[in-house]
Order: structure tokens, then C-alpha cells, then sequence
């Protein structure tokens, strides 16, 4: 397999100006040679043949041909040629990833050549589905479910080994870097981050192999082996364990951070609710001082906003039983609700939030910054959504569902009318987990977005996940159920779609 240099490339587009010149003389007028019958973005699996069969013109020449491939996220990646014919006919040997993959056609007579490429995407049969956390067998795993079919026990069956303890959270994160002493470079990774109550794993997203464990991933550990949270930042992956925010920078480009380098200073307890999108800093809460915060790479501390801010915002001397967020976008976290208790009273209050608020926010000399709160309200005692075995809010208007005494419910949470939902499921099943599931990518393919209110429901050692699509904030009947054994924690939908990975909304 022969390796060539884009510096040799450059040199070659100049012999091509060079060519074209010349020959204005030779044929009266300049050839240009074209490559069509190939589409712009192609997708296989490993082990997959891959054929193509271009069409060069002028058709009556002859011509040299060579395809070469190169991965799209290394910049000083070489290009590895795969074939010198003018047919490819190539088994796929690359590892998963992105790559761009180049065809040069060189007129033999002339000199003058087409210069095209492709953007090539290597998968497996994990490209695309649902990842569902769960309680299983030997501990906390995933089951996969595929358009094709369900993988089950993705971390236990290839790797040998599931998490220990209970789950608690998954997030998605692209540009994760390992070291290859191989090839003696940072290679990058699609990772899934895998959480329970005592074990952290990260995922490769189109392998299941595990690539980093707990105890790789801290330069000093929490003090214990404690996590409630896991979500992805703008440009971070933050976690949330023995009560303290843990942050670790991602970035495609260097330095490549493999640690939760950053761990947020100061004498706090977060809450394990937040609200999170993948562009600005994440709405916190601290149990410790009961007061919302926001979280910001730059700062060691967490970031609070002035006591005199009205609402108030901080030192609420209240219990936050639930936050979620809202979002109109695929990024999401634009704003949120906030359920609270008064502490050692029974008086409730709802509280609408900002979710957007940024460290030059909250520091800004002027309160009209600090507006966390911007609406709150005391709410009914007799309200059923005040002692819910579980919650999830809608991310497309102001309702609030949950679970009680396994009926399933809506709360509006502008007039605070609460009614029962038909969800029709089985005699016997328990709701365990309920969450709201926005996909909205690519942003100019409308007919792959879905917004799903998802229900868990467990019997014997069995779940079921249910997709429900929503109607003027009503349950509808569900769309797909997903089934396997445990219990259901939480579950994302992943995508790739040309090559470019998206996760569901994720808040």
C-alpha cells in the first residue's frame, strides 16, 4: 500500500495549471477532464465491498487512475492509496470513523487531470439506533436497538464486563482522543459516557469497546466513589460525583484532554437535575446553599449571580425536587421549570428559569443580568405532581407529566389543571422512568424529527420502553415499543446521518 503526501498533491495541482496552458496549443481550446456517477456522501460497514464505477469525460481517452483514502478529523493524516484501477472494487478494512476519499483521473496524453472528493463514513452495525441504559444481569449496561435489530448487553457481551451498581446517566460526546503507541498518534472517538452509582465508563460509539474506566479518568478522584450525573457542555463533558461538578474540556483540536481535569471548587452539594444543552453553560443547583448556578470552564467555582437578584435565585432555603428544560432547537436548554419545597414546611413553588444565563451574566454589574428566576409561583398542596414516583417535561409547551401510583399524568403548568393520560399498558408493568426525546437534525431534513414522550415500565425482569408521540400536549399511542430485560434508567437516540453523528436532545 503506497502512502502519499499532500505535499505531493500541491505539487501536482500545479503541473495541472501548468498542463492546462499548454494545452490551449495543442487543442485549440482547453481539455477538461470531469468525474461524475459518484455520490458526494457515501456510508459502509467494515467488511463491506465497496464499488464504484465513475465516469470520466472526454469518454474517448485514456486515462491513470487512483484512489486514496484519508481520515477527515487527523489533519496530518497521509492518503493511503486503496487502487491504481479506474473501478473500485475495495473490502473495507479501515477502522469505524470519518474519512475523506479522493479519485484522480490523469489524462495519459496531456498530463491534465480531475481531482475529486468524497466524504466516506465507516460504520458498523451500531451506527444508528437507541441506546438504552438499564439495570440488566451483571450490572449496568446498554441494549442497542438498530433499524435492523436489537443488540443486547452491548457493554457486558463485548467487552466481558458491565458497570458496576446501579445505572444513572449516558451522554454522547464526539472528539475523544486515545493514544495509539502504534502509530505513535492521538486517534479520535465517538464515545458514549456510561454512568451507575459507583463506575464510569467511555464507550466507543461504533464499537462498544470500552476505551477508558473510573479509574483512568480523574487526575485526583472524588473523595468517593459517588456519581449522580453525567452531561455534555458546549465544548465540555461534566460530571457530577460525591456531589461536586467535574469538567473535562473536548475539543477536535489540541490539547486533547483525557481527564476530568477541572474539578469546580467550593463548599456545595449539586443536586443531580440540571438543565444542559450543547451551547451554553449548564443551570446547576446547590443543595447546600439552595440556590441555582451555572457552571463555566473558566472559573474553579461555580458561578452564582448577586443575593439581591429578584427573583430571588440563591439562598432560597428550599428543596429542589425536579428541574427540566425546554428547547426550539436542536442544541436546546433555553429555558426550564423548576419544582421546589420549602424546607421543614409543606409549601411548594414552581419556578420558571432562564436557562441561557453565562458567566458575564451572572458577574455583570447590573441585575438586569441576574434574572435566573423569571417567574415564580406557590403552587396547591392537593397537586398529584408534588409527590410523582417519576417526571418529565415537555419540551414544546408549558406541561409537566408524571407518573403516580402507576397512572400516568399531564399537569398545565400555566393553569395547573392535571389530567390522566390513556397509556395502555399491560397488566402488571410498573412506570420507572419517563423523559421527553426531541430529535431535530440535520436542521433541513424536517422528515427525520421526532418529539416522543418516552415511558419505562418494568414486570418481573423484563422493561418495556414506550415512544409516545404527543398531540396538543396528549398522549398518543405508541409509535414503537422497545423491549428487553432490567430496567429501564434513561435512553438517546443516535444517528449518523452522512457521516455527521447527532444525538437526541438531550437536557
Amino acid at each position: 500500500m503506497r502512502y502519499l503526501y499532500f505535499t505531493l498533491l500541491l505539487l501536482g495541482a500545479g503541473l495541472f495549471s501548468s498542463c492546462i496552458d499548454s494545452d490551449d496549443d495543442l487543442f485549440g481550446e482547453k481539455l477538461e477532464v470531469t468525474v461524475g456517477n459518484i455520490e458526494k456522501n457515501i456510508r459502509v460497514n467494515i467488511g463491506d465491498v465497496l464499488q464504484l464505477n465513475p465516469t470520466i469525460s472526454p469518454d474517448d481517452r485514456e486515462y491513470d487512475c487512483f484512489w486514496g483514502v484519508a481520515n477527515r478529523n487527523n489533519t496530518y493524516s497521509v492518503i493511503d492509496t486503496i487502487s491504481f484501477e479506474r473501478n473500485l472494487n475495495y473490502t473495507v478494512t479501515l477502522n469505524t470513523g470519518n474519512y475523506t476519499l479522493r479519485f484522480c483521473a490523469k489524462d495519459k496524453e496531456t498530463g491534465v487531470f480531475s481531482y475529486t472528493e468524497y466524504n466516506l463514513s465507516v460504520e458498523t452495525d451500531m451506527s444508528t439506533g437507541w441506546w438504552v441504559l438499564k439495570q440488566g444481569a451483571n450490572g449496568t449496561d446498554v441494549d442497542l436497538f438498530t433499524p435492523e435489530k436489537a443488540i443486547r448487553d452491548v457493554v457486558y457481551s463485548r467487552n466481558g464486563v458491565a458497570l458496576q451498581g446501579k445505572p444513572v446517566d449516558l451522554a454522547y460526546t464526539p472528539n475523544y482522543f486515545v493514544f495509539d503507541p502504534k502509530t505513535d498518534t492521538d486517534v479520535n472517538h465517538n464515545i458514549v459516557v456510561l454512568t451507575s452509582e459507583s463506575d464510569i465508563m467511555f464507550v466507543d460509539y461504533f464499537t462498544g469497546k470500552v476505551l477508558k474506566t473510573y479509574d483512568e479518568l480523574f487526575m485526583e478522584a472524588p473523595a468517593n466513589r459517588s456519581v449522580q450525573g453525567v452531561f455534555k457542555g458546549a465544548s465540555d463533558v461534566h460530571l457530577i460525583a460525591d456531589g461536586k461538578l467535574y469538567t473535562m474540556p473536548i475539543s477536535r483540536y489540541t490539547p486533547h484532554y483525557r481527564q476530568f481535569i477541572i474539578q469546580h471548587t467550593g463548599d456545595y452539594k449539586l443536586s443531580k437535575y440540571r438543565v444542559a444543552s450543547g451551547w451554553s453553560n449548564p443551570m446547576l443547583f446547590d443543595e447546600a446553599s439552595s440556590s441555582f448556578c451555572i457552571a463555566d470552564r473558566g472559573a474553579s467555582d461555580l458561578i452564582y449571580g448577586l443575593e439581591t437578584a429578584s427573583p430571588a435565585h440563591r439562598n432560597l432555603n428550599m428543596d429542589l425536587l425536579y428541574m427540566g428544560g425546554r428547547t426550539t432547537s436542536s442544541s436546546g436548554g433555553e429555558n426550564g421549570y423548576a419544582l421546589l419545597k420549602e424546607k421543614g414546611a409543606d409549601e411548594y413553588h414552581l419556578a420558571y428559569i432562564d436557562a441561557t444565563r453565562s458567566s458575564y451574566d451572572l458577574t455583570s454589574s447590573s441585575p438586569d443580568y441576574h434574572c435566573v428566576v423569571l417567574e415564580s409561583k406557590t403552587l396547591p398542596n392537593s397537586l398529584g405532581l408534588l409527590s410523582a414516583d417519576v417526571r418529565a417535561l415537555s419540551q414544546d409547551n408549558n406541561i409537566m407529566y408524571f407518573a403516580k401510583e402507576n397512572k400516568v399524568y399531564l399537569c398545565n403548568l400555566e393553569t395547573l389543571e392535571e389530567r390522566e393520560q390513556t397509556a395502555g399498558y399491560g397488566a402488571g408493568e410498573t412506570v420507572t422512568y419517563m423523559e421527553y426525546a426531541k430529535f431535530m437534525q440535520p436542521y433541513n431534513d424536517q422528515s427525520k424529527w421526532f418529539g416522543y414522550l418516552m415511558i419505562g415500565t418494568v414486570s418481573g425482569d423484563s422493561y418495556k420502553l414506550y415512544m409516545h408521540p404527543v398531540q396538543g400536549g396528549n398522549i398518543q399511542p405508541a409509535v414503537q415499543v422497545l423491549e428487553g430485560k432490567g430496567e429501564v434508567k434513561r435512553a438517546i437516540y443516535i444517528a449518523n446521518l452522512s457521516g455527521t453523528i447527532y444525538p437526541s436532545v438531550y437536557l
